[in-house]
């Protein structure tokens, strides 16, 4: 399922915070990590200026130096690793690797850029987000990682789910990674007490739906999950399921 894993790593400890769930997957799975950075020159850089190429030459292989080093510690664990750098802005470049090199997930720590203003933290993730078809997996790391983390334990996995068909594209993944990792599967619908109503530009905004509506949108969405549980225990997978109210 996951033949290829992409890492994208800037350099930071925090980045390498996604390193512990990428070993998890990689191992069940065999993947091959694809690790990445993006060589972002800095925007003062001129590159018509003669000393250009080589400042875009030393950032690129301060960045090569990098992941060797990362390399080094992964492939002494056993897993298969690949690198590449590349010259450019960071989400572009991501998603078009991601593209060319036929990924099957895209793994990154949501706080990958150390030292960046907080309105700024994780917009390079936010866009790789809304630009990629590929799947992406996030972690926001706890603190800094060192490259020899063992794999995260991933031993319970929460899928929201709301009736749709878009919300149901998620099990296949989940199917194969609750397999791979004997994880358990928690499905879970959440109702939300009150709708959003207008009756007048100074009117309430807010509207509580009746408890007996309620209690039968909760007897429609058990039926749902259980339903989807069950398809999923016939895959032999560990599978609950609850409703939830609120937002």
């Amino acid at each position: 399922m996951f033949e290829k894993i992409l890492v994208p790593l800037d350099g930071s400890a925090t980045a390498q915070g996604i390193l512990p769930c990428v070993k998890a997957l990689a191992r069940p799975f065999g993947s091959t990590i694809l690790l990445f950075h993006a060589a972002e020159p800095p925007v003062e850089l001129d590159r018509h200026e003669a000393h250009a190429k080589e400042s875009i030459d030393r950032i690129c292989s301060l960045a090569e130096e990098y992941l060797t080093g990362v390399t080094k510690v992964l492939r002494q664990e056993g897993f298969k690793v690949e690198t590449e750098v590349a010259l450019g802005g960071v989400a572009h470049s991501i998603t078009d690797f991601a593209e060319a090199e036929a990924v099957d997930l895209i793994a990154m720590s949501t706080h990958a850029r150390a030292g960046v203003p907080r309105w700024m933290v994780g917009s390079a993730t936010d866009r790789v987000l809304r630009h990629t078809h590929k799947p992406v997996l996030l972690m926001r790391p706890a603190g800094e990682t060192p490259l020899d983390a063992k794999p995260y334990p991933l031993k319970k996995i929460i899928v929201p789910m709301d009736g749709s068909q878009a919300a149901q594209t998620v099990l296949p993944f989940v199917q194969g990674m609750a397999k791979a990792l004997k994880a358990e599967v928690v499905l879970v619908q959440v109702i939300s007490v009150e709708t959003t109503v207008q009756f007048a530009p100074m009117g309430p905004d807010t509207w509580a739906i009746p408890s007996n509506v309620l209690q039968q949108i909760d007897v429609l969405a058990s039926g749902y999950l259980a339903g989807v549980g069950k398809d999923l225990q016939r895959e032999g997978l560990a599978v609950s399921w609850d409703v939830l109210r609120g937002t």
